[in-house]
This record gives C-alpha cells, structure tokens and sequence, in this order.
C-alpha cells in the first residue's frame, strides 16, 4: 500500500504536467489554421471540451489513488466561488446588462476547477520525485518551445538588433502572441531554477541562457521584469547568510551592467526597443480608467462578469483584456470576489512556508515567484479560477502543486509540536 502510495506520489507531476499542455491544445490548433478561429464560438466550445476533459481525468487520478474526504472548508470555497459569480449575473441582468451565454458556462466552471485542482488535492501529496518530474517537464517544454521559435525565426533574430520597432517582429514560438511564449519563459526559468540549485547541470546551465535569449527576443517588458526580480529575490533569500557568494553575485551584476552599457548597440536598443519609456503603459491605464467607469456604472461589490464585461471592452476598443488581474477581477467578480482570492493566496502562501521550513530550495523558489506573481498581475491579465490555458499554468503551479507538495510535511509538523508539547510538560 505504501509503494503504491509513493508510485502515485510519483507519478502526479506527470498528470499535472500534462494538463497545463493539454490545455494548450486549442491555442495550438489555432495556431495552425488560422488566428481569426480564436474569435469563433468554435474556440471556445473547444476550450470548455478540453477543461473538461482535464478535470474528468484528474478527479478518477485521484478517486482511483486513494478516495479521501474533501476538506469541509474548501468544499464551502468552492461554493462560494460560484455564488458570488451567480450573484454577479443575476445582479447585471437585473441592471439591464446582455449576459454572455459563456458566462453561465463560467459559472460552474469556477465550482468545477476550484474543487478539482485545490479541494481534492489539499487530500493529497506530490513526492520529490514528482515534484522534481514535474519541473523537469516544465523546463523541458519551454527548451522545446525555444528551439522551435530559433528554428522558425532564424533569420529575424539574427538581425534582431537591427529593428526600428519593437511591434514590427513577433517571435512567439508555437503561441499566438509573445505574450504567452514570454509567460511560458517565466514558468521555466522558475522550474529551471528549482532543478539548478538542486543538480547543477549543464543542461540547467544552457537552459538558462536559451530561456535568457529568448525572453530578450519577445521583448516582453513585464516578463523580463518579472523574470528579474524572481532571481533577485531567490538570491537574495538563498544566500542571505553568504557573505561571500553575496559579493560575487554583486560583482558579477556589476561587470554584466557595465558590459552592456559600453556597448551603445545593445543599451540603445534596452532602452527603445525593451524598456520603451516612451510608451509608458501601453495603454493599459486607459483600459483601467475604462474598468472603473465600468464598475462606477454598474456594481463595485459584485461586478458584471468576466466574459460580458471583456465584450463590453471590445465593443469600446477593439480589445478584450484588462491586463491586470485585479482590475479583471473586480470587474468580473466585483470586490467578493478578489476577497476570495486573497483568502485563496493568503491559505497558499501558508502552506509555502511549510515547504520553506522543511525543503529550503523548494521553499525559496515557491516564495520568490509567489511573491512576483502578484507583481506581474499588475500587468498581465491572468486567472485561476476559468478555463482556458493560462488559468491552468497558473492554477496547477501556483496553487495545486504547493498545496501538494507542501503536504509531505504535515505529518512533520504534527510530530515536532507534540514533541514540544513532550517537553513542556516535562
């Protein structure tokens, strides 16, 4: 029982690993045919088919491994999800607001993934073994995905320090933006980075520098400052005690600064093509100005719904992302809603700090991204609670593979207090 046990432990990082790419079947076939397809109720009804496909198969994963009781309080979280997005809709159509018939679909598609990847699996737990699997997978994918977009654009990032503007090239790999190959890279350099401090290999090595490139060549600013800031706060916890591997980092930041200072090609092209001051947001302040108008017109507590108010936006200016995940939330959920998930982050980040107390690398590496995620969210619209390929990565690795991993430890923690309480008593 016990080694079926460990060979479930095992094995759990492959499934996981294999719905996060499963959900990325749509975009793929997108990819192939034609970017118009992603417009079509085709799409989405192909989205909806694959996030069911993915929860049938990890709810018999782990019915079939062991059936356990759900946590009575996630249970209740689950519910609650899908009752204040009821809410929400009932509140909207009564304020005269046309309700997208996707939304109805959100509805018990946010009960579906809330129970399926945090209820259940709170049950459960990932080995080391699995764990390590599963970013192994991760790094791989992203090498893949890196190979692929040298090999399809060749010749444009070979002259790529020769483009005039940034929104001329669009090096994407196999994803229909390079948005969402720079949010991959990210991912991988967290997953490359739990594997580097845990092996050092050479793979781990060229794998940095490929995901470094290739991070460049999207010119994603919020990834390459995400990217930035998660090594800097890794280091900076990792070697807090090392005093001599803190004054190689620095000296190495140093010369790397100056490298590239002294080359008036590449800072030049840092400073018009990367960082883009001119620019400033993108007009992303313009589309949070017009999400307040939104909530100001409509219902702060509740909001409208995640999919209406995206069509409301499109309507007004041809695009259907906030790019924000707070803004999205409240708009789409209202102020219950973000409430849920900080109640969400806040029993995450407590079971990260288990993992921090029992396996230090793993530990540092959950923190230090956890900690940037809300950073990027500043940003870039993303979710955990829907369907689709982003809530899936974000999902599964932020909130279902902590939560699994982190149970490993709780028998830990349970034996260490009553040895306490052992000695108290003495």
């Amino acid at each position: 029982m016990i080694e079926l046990e460990n060979k479930r432990g095992d094995k759990i990082g492959s499934v996981l690993f294999f719905c996060i790419v499963f959900s990325l079947f749509p975009v793929l076939i997108t990819s192939l045919i034609s970017s118009a397809f992603i417009a079509s109720s085709l799409y989405s009804i192909l989205v909806g088919m694959v996030f069911l496909i993915q929860s049938v198969i990890l709810f018999f994963y782990f019915w079939m491994w062991k059936q356990k009781p759900v946590d009575k309080k996630l249970f209740i979280m689950a519910w609650l999800f899908m009752i204040s997005q009821t809410m929400t809709l009932l509140i909207s159509s009564v304020n005269g607001l046309k309700i997208e018939s996707f939304d109805f679909i959100n509805v018990f598609a946010r009960f579906i993934s809330f129970f399926i990847f945090v209820s259940i699996p709170y049950k459960y737990n990932i080995s080391k073994k699995g764990i390590e699997r599963f970013m192994c997978y991760i790094v791989m994918f992203g090498f893949i995905a890196c190979l692929y977009n040298m090999v399809v654009n060749f010749s444009g990032l070979k002259n790529i320090l020769n483009i005039s503007n940034p929104y001329a090239v669009d090096f994407k790999s196999f994803y229909l933006g390079r948005n969402g190959f720079a949010q991959l890279l990210f991912f991988s350099t967290v997953a490359n980075t739990f594997l580097f401090f845990k092996r050092r290999s050479f793979y781990n090595w060229v794998c940095y520098i490929l995901f470094a490139f290739n991070i460049f060549a999207t010119l994603s600013r919020t990834v390459t400052a995400s990217v930035g800031l998660f090594l800097l706060i890794f280091c900076l916890i990792y070697y807090r005690k090392k005093l001599l591997s803190k004054i190689i980092l620095i000296i190495f930041a140093i010369i790397f600064i100056f490298t590239i200072a002294s080359n008036a090609t590449i800072s030049g092209f840092i400073v018009n093509m990367l960082i883009r001051s001119d620019v400033g947001t993108s007009g992303r302040s313009d589309l949070w100005r017009t999400a307040i108008e939104m909530l100001n017109q409509n219902n702060w507590f509740f909001g409208i719904g995640y999919i209406t108010s995206s069509t409301l936006l499109n309507n007004m200016c041809n695009l259907d992302q906030f790019h924000n995940f707070y803004i999205e939330t409240l708009v789409g959920g209202g102020l219950i809603d973000l409430l849920l998930h900080v109640i969400v982050f806040k029993f995450v980040s407590g079971n990260i700090k288990r993992i921090y107390k029992n396996d230090r690398t793993a530990g540092i590496v959950f923190t230090s991204s956890f900690t940037v995620m809300f950073f990027y969210a500043f940003f870039e619209s993303i979710s955990f609670f829907s369907i689709g390929y982003v809530d899936s990565i974000f999902r599964i690795f932020f909130i279902t593979v902590p939560l699994l991993y982190s149970n490993n430890f709780k028998e830990v923690s349970k034996k260490s207090q009553r040895s306490l309480i052992m000695r108290l008593h003495k």
